[in-house]
């Protein structure tokens, strides 16, 4: 029997919020498979080269010197290992996922601006932004953690706290 006029049922609010709830999925999946795709291709078109400080020009990895400003280039190994800088994007994909989407999706962005600006050579900016994306990470989680306790908080008001009817 149809409740409301509606398919199998499920009224308009179940649909409205299982609309709203497949648009957030569909969102997540396609940012981090975006992410994914972009991280990769870019570790794929030139994995030694080196990236000038003073105006960003990619060199050859062998380079010594800037081809477009003629400035020393420091190779990766003179400026630190690019593993020391963790990007915290599995945490903040999981975070978005299963805490707070509107506020797991900065850490996501922070996260994957990590590896891009040590390929780049900056790597004050991507301690910057590791330090962001953690931080993001643990807002996301904590909000999250809070909805949940604030929701069972108020089911269980809703059952105890009700009055009686026999």
């Amino acid at each position: 029997m149809n409740r409301g006029g509606s398919m199998f049922g499920i009224g308009i609010p179940e649909l409205t919020i299982l609309f709203i709830l497949f648009v957030m999925i569909a969102a997540v999946v396609t940012g981090v498979v975006l992410l994914i795709r972009r991280s990769t291709q870019s570790s794929n078109k030139n994995p030694r080269a080196v990236f000038c400080m003073q105006c960003g020009t990619q060199n050859a990895g062998n380079a010594s010197h800037c081809s477009r400003c003629g400035t020393a280039l420091q190779s990766p190994q003179q400026w630190g290992s690019d593993s020391s800088v963790p990007n915290y994007l599995a945490q903040a994909i999981l975070t978005t996922i299963f805490c707070c989407v509107p506020l797991g999706i900065p850490a996501i962005v922070f996260a994957a601006q990590v590896n891009s600006k040590l390929a780049a050579g900056d790597r004050a900016g991507a301690v910057e932004a590791s330090k962001k994306a953690k931080l993001w990470c643990w807002i996301s989680f904590v909000a999250g953690v809070a909805f949940v306790i604030i929701y069972f908080a108020i089911i269980i008001i809703g059952i105890f706290g009700g009055k009686q009817y026999y």
